[in-house]
């Protein structure tokens, strides 16, 4: 390879990181607005203030404010997902990982990440441009929690006939969902430890009952 070739080699690899280093801080940014303003107020000019990056280069990367929320939907649930799974693989396999996936999961709920994502989620209902696109965003999500559960019944040793394990993972993070929502409309006064007892509960119970039909 020429010296000229290694040149612009070189400057593509130190703009590639430039550009990295620049989506960062602007997924960052948004999701701090989103979590202090809410979404009718997350607009690509505040982000950029917030993120202290020029408008155009925000624009340069999401032409516009739904680009934008689409790729901090799908980081956070990158990041949700992330958590998740690297919190539930320090638990022993089997049993307690299965019912511990309740506090993994409430966790998670309640990084930034999530709450931005439970934002925009909530968005949808008065943005028919977002509630349009975010349909691919949420089959894709929807596949990956399938997957998640299919790899959480495997340590377990529980079957999955007729996507039992599956419907279970799917009632757990629903409830969960509901009750951060809840947790956020209370302002935090209402205690989550109840709802949490049952899942618990409803999840040991699904364990128990799934092993003695091995």
């Amino acid at each position: 390879m020429t010296d000229l070739a290694n040149s612009a080699s070189s400057r593509r690899g130190t703009h590639a990181v430039r550009r990295a280093a620049t989506r960062a801080k602007i997924l960052a940014a948004a999701i701090r607005c989103l979590n202090q303003s809410g979404y009718a107020e997350t607009s690509t000019v505040r982000v950029a203030s917030e993120a202290k990056v020029a408008r155009g280069s925000l624009l340069h990367q999401f032409p516009t404010r739904v680009e934008l929320i689409l790729a901090v939907a799908a980081y956070a649930a990158k990041s949700q997902g992330e958590f998740i799974s690297a919190s539930l693989t320090q638990k022993p396999a089997g049993r307690d990982r299965f019912i511990s996936a309740v506090d993994v999961i409430w966790a998670a709920l309640q990084r930034p990440e999530a709450l931005a994502l439970l934002e925009i989620t909530i968005a949808t209902r008065h943005d028919p441009e977002l509630a349009a696109r975010i349909a691919d965003f949420a089959e894709k999500f929807e596949s990956g929690l399938s997957r998640g559960a299919r790899r959480l019944a495997d340590p377990s040793a529980l079957r999955d006939e007729g996507n039992e394990v599956l419907d279970e993972r799917r009632f757990t993070l629903t409830a969960l969902r509901g009750l951060a929502i809840d947790s956020m409309l209370s302002g935090g006064k209402l205690s989550p430890e109840p709802v949490l007892q049952r899942l618990r509960a409803s999840r040991a119970r699904f364990y128990d009952t799934h092993l003695e039909e091995l």
